[in-house]
């Protein structure tokens, strides 16, 4: 049963804005302009906001993501908001059943079964081998449980509890990888204001694989202290990861101060859906899936051998 409908708001202004990549200022000034979202007030004043909003307001950013003004998609009914992003090409996905190998797994994260689900995804990877886990498991069950949350199917707490333990379960199949002298370094980050770290998790297992020795400096970081630690390490490359919520003009300026702050001969790699929405600057290299940065790392694992 959902239960998100009988649950009080308690989502506060800025976890929203974590989980949407819709800065606080845009929230009020949707809530003046189009009359959504509409918090509740605590008697301090402070904003709360439901899991439906949040659900709605993601998709909203999606749907801004791939181009539509925010004057139209925030006024869109739910179900004309739902033909929107199918026409899009994201709910095509939504429209197809799971694939027959991601079935044993789904059941695992609605029952919050957090050992078995580590467990099984533990068994495809050993199976699968890194890359082709990442693939054939990973991806598509993100997409899977993404959409489950959006629809309603299951709740926040499930969403994160998924997350939770595929992190654990990358960092598990990673560290295996990562021994061995002489690999050149990566450093991976996501630029301030984007929270999305999975994909730095995923980044890092791929480059370990393929020689290169990765290192998480986490999410919503400042620009000046990935410039820093990356030169402190001395490393070969730089991977930012770009949700597709934060893609735009301010992940560009950021990365276009980052790539000035960094030694010319240093690599830029920049990943993620919004990648390419934020048209990075010359000295950025756009990396549009698993393989490519796999071939990237081998790159430069061949230069420092």
């Amino acid at each position: 049963m959902d239960t998100s409908k009988t649950v009080s708001p308690r989502w506060t202004i800025g976890a929203v804005a974590r989980a949407t990549g819709l800065s606080p200022d845009t929230l009020r000034v949707w809530q003046k302009r189009y009359g959504f979202p509409v918090p509740r007030r605590k008697p301090s004043g402070h904003r709360l906001y439901s899991e439906d909003d949040v659900r709605r307001l993601r998709r909203i950013s999606e749907a801004i993501a791939r181009g539509h003004r925010p004057g139209h998609v925030v006024r869109l009914a739910e179900p004309n908001l739902e033909s929107l992003l199918v026409s899009a090409g994201k709910g095509a996905a939504r429209a197809r059943s799971a694939p027959a190998a991601l079935r044993p797994l789904l059941p695992l994260v609605r029952a919050l079964d957090g050992e078995g689900l580590v467990a099984e995804l533990l068994a495809n990877a050993s199976a699968l081998g890194p890359l082709e886990f990442l693939r054939r498991r990973v991806v598509p069950l993100v997409q899977e449980v993404g959409d489950a949350w959006a629809k309603g199917a299951i709740g926040v707490h499930h969403e994160h509890l998924f997350s939770e333990r595929l992190e654990d379960v990358l960092r598990t199949v990673r560290i295996p990888f990562e021994r061995g002298p002489g690999r050149p370094s990566v450093l991976l980050a996501t630029l301030p204001e984007e929270t999305h770290a999975l994909g730095l998790q995923m980044a890092a297992l791929v480059a370990a694989f393929s020689g290169a020795a990765p290192v998480i400096l986490g999410s919503d970081t400042p620009v000046s202290d990935i410039a820093s630690a990356a030169r402190a390490r001395r490393c070969a490359a730089v991977g930012i990861s770009i949700s597709i919520s934060t893609g735009g003009p301010a992940s560009r300026d950021r990365l276009a101060a980052l790539r000035e702050g960094l030694p010319a001969s240093m690599l830029l790699l920049v990943g993620g859906l919004g990648a390419r929405r934020s048209h990075p600057p010359g000295g950025c290299v756009i990396v549009d899936d698993l393989e490519a940065l796999a071939d990237w790392a081998r790159r430069l694992a061949a230069r420092s051998s």
